[in-house]
């Protein structure tokens, strides 16, 4: 099983659930490292990670109307 060194901007937006408008931007602000290899922009797989790593734990909290099926995800620092 061998983990790619790059991933195509489409199956970099599938791994981090973002749209491709939103990892340009982060590719931009330099948050994300990517190349190019020839026309295709791909973004580096140990960048992904460590973005991924960077980034907030998620809030998960309930409110005594919601059951757990329904939870409220809290966002912070948006």
């Amino acid at each position: 099983n061998k983990t790619p060194y790059a991933h195509p901007v489409p199956d970099a937006c599938d791994l981090l659930g973002i749209k491709s408008s939103k990892l340009y931007t982060e590719i931009a602000e330099g948050r994300i490292r990517a190349k190019k290899i020839g026309t295709r922009t791909v973004a580096l797989d140990e960048s992904i990670r460590e973005y991924l790593a960077a980034q907030p734990d998620a809030r998960i909290t309930y409110t005594k109307a919601e059951t757990k099926s329904s939870p409220r995800v809290a966002r912070s620092g948006l």
